[in-house]
């Protein structure tokens, strides 16, 4: 091959360690070239999704593969070039019900009044069953075949060309789309980093990518997929990894999606960009529950303290602690006494926080049984946790 096709993408070098070199060719698997310890030039192909050279090579129908022993997934090495422009009609994603399916799973999580590219739309479906259920400010899509010009009838536009291209042509604006769909055309990509890089910059403050790829094989009696077209073969752990690779964290994730016959195991997945780590605040202070009560009592000196009250509930708003051993008795918790249980007959008609899940009903039980004449209110952690 042409040595001037192959763009290196990884360089170093240091006093102690060889050379190293990662490329990849267009339309080719990624590889590595380095010395052995002879000095030896060594090339090894690289693993797509997590960058491992730990492939266990073989071959099937002919052609070498790659299959991942660090994240589980499988790449074609020999690649046959295969012409979408020349299909017939592009996956279109047979039957009805399966688009039903899907345009129903993506209604659960797209905003009302997106901007939609569906890359690999096809004959414009997915479009024409998901427009009627949420509404959309624009739908584009990205299709090689000539099904797009049935898909121009359901779709606001549809561009002939891939993303990487559209990008470099600045025809696609950054942060333009509140939804990317990629429904089988992940799997048919050689450079599946560049896709996703590319879809990760296109995507809107908060926006949502949907993916749908075979599982593995895509059906759980054949072991293999040898779908020519197919270039890539996804396990759960691979995708996720490829996802968050590019700063993608995965909200929803199901199997056993239904393609077709040949393929009635898919992934779906829906991953937005992840943003910055949140601060903490004091959230179950806020709880519904506890407006209009200045001062909790907190019943448990536990190990939940410094794990979940420490971060999220307001000291403030903490009159004492008590619990029921001695150690602790005269201590502080959060800046605030630990005292026995026996002080609560001294503030009768106090709310009660019961810090505990394990023993939460036995507290229950023992404030009602040992202070009836307290007359608390009594507030769990269950309660305050289950809406936080």
């Amino acid at each position: 091959m042409d040595d001037s096709v192959w763009v290196p993408t990884v360089f170093s070098k240091n006093r102690d360690a060889p050379v190293v070199v990662t490329w990849q060719a267009p339309g080719n698997p990624p590889c590595q070239m380095g010395l052995d310890n002879s000095g030896f030039a060594v090339m090894a192909f690289v693993c797509a999704v997590c960058g491992s050279t730990e492939l266990e090579i073989f071959a099937l129908g002919g052609l070498r593969r790659g299959a991942c022993r660090a994240c589980l997934h499988e790449q074609r090495i020999d690649i046959e070039t295969f012409d979408y422009t020349g299909f017939a009609r592009g996956s279109t994603g047979a039957g009805t019900a399966r688009i039903a399916d899907q345009a129903a799973f993506l209604a659960r999580h797209m905003p009302p009044g997106a901007r939609v590219l569906e890359i690999g739309c096809a004959a414009g479906l997915l479009a024409r069953a998901l427009r009627p259920i949420v509404a959309t400010e624009r739908y584009e899509g990205l299709e090689l075949s000539p099904a797009r010009a049935e898909a121009t009838l359901h779709l606001d536009k549809v561009y002939d060309t891939t993303l990487p291209a559209l990008q470099a042509q600045g025809i696609i604006p950054e942060q333009g789309y509140d939804m990317v769909i990629s429904s089988h055309c992940l799997e048919h990509i050689a450079d599946i980093n560049t896709e996703i890089a590319g879809i990760r910059t296109i995507l809107a403050h908060g926006g949502l990518l949907f993916v749908e790829v075979p599982n593995r094989s895509g059906n759980p009696g054949l072991p293999y997929d040898d779908n020519r077209a197919h270039l890539h073969f996804f396990s759960v752990s691979s995708l996720v990894r490829l996802l968050g690779r590019h700063g993608l964290d995965v909200k929803a994730l199901e199997t056993g999606a239904w393609h077709d016959a040949r393929y009635p195991d898919c992934i779906r997945a829906i991953a937005r960009p992840a943003g910055p780590l949140p601060a903490t605040r004091y959230s179950l202070s806020e709880h519904p529950l506890l407006l209009g009560i200045d001062e909790v009592i907190v019943w448990g000196a536990g190990r939940m303290v410094d794990e979940i009250l420490a971060h999220y509930f307001d000291p403030a708003r903490i009159a004492f602690f008590v619990d029921k051993d001695e150690r602790k008795h005269g201590t502080q918790c959060m800046g605030r006494e630990v005292r026995p249980v026996d002080a609560l007959h001294n503030y009768p008609g106090c709310t009660i926080l019961i810090n505990s899940l394990e023993y939460e009903d036995a507290i229950k039980g023992q404030i009602d049984s040992a202070f009836p004449g307290v007359q608390a209110k009594i507030i769990t952690m269950s309660d305050v946790l289950g809406a936080a």
